[in-house]
């Protein structure tokens, strides 16, 4: 198993393309460039909100894998931005909810688009069943990193299966 280890090693290298610091401003928002923290932090409100969860510096600390203080600057930047807004927690008087704004929802619609019109581009001529088996894959991958830690975490007992 240790050429696929290394191709598999290999292909995660070359894709750190994707979050590159040419990457980093992924969008234009008007004459300004959007960076992807904004976008971290505006996917991380959109999805706790899709959930039905109230979302904190906390919730986006965990979404973008940051300290707490890192998240809480990305949260100023946003709220600076007009992205999100601060309001009061429904289920604790001492936090602070993060919140979509208009602008922070149309970003992230906005950046949605962007980000599927581009695989769209990267994939074409695959079969519907190798994309769909990309898919299935790497969603399994990203749960064991999740789950387990990236590289100089220690191994976890528990491994996502599937």
């Amino acid at each position: 198993m240790t050429a696929p280890l290394h191709a598999v090693d290999d292909a995660l290298v070359r894709l750190r393309r994707l979050w590159s610091s040419r990457a980093r401003q992924v969008l234009e928002d008007g004459d300004r460039p959007v960076e992807m923290s904004s976008v971290l932090v505006v996917e991380a409100c959109a999805r706790g909100a899709a959930a039905g969860e109230e979302v904190t510096v906390g919730s986006v600390a965990h979404f973008a894998d940051v300290e707490h203080s890192t998240a809480s600057r990305l949260v100023d930047r946003a709220v600076r931005a007009g992205l999100i807004v601060r309001a009061p927690s429904e289920s604790d008087a001492r936090r602070i909810a993060l919140v979509l704004s208009p602008q922070g929802r149309d970003l992230r619609e906005r950046s949605v688009v962007f980000r599927t019109r581009w695989l769209a581009g990267i994939l074409d001529g695959w079969s519907e069943s190798d994309v769909a088996d990309l898919a299935r894959l790497l969603a399994r991958f990203a749960e064991t990193v999740v789950a387990v830690g990236g590289p100089g975490s220690p191994p976890s007992a528990q491994r996502p299966t599937g």
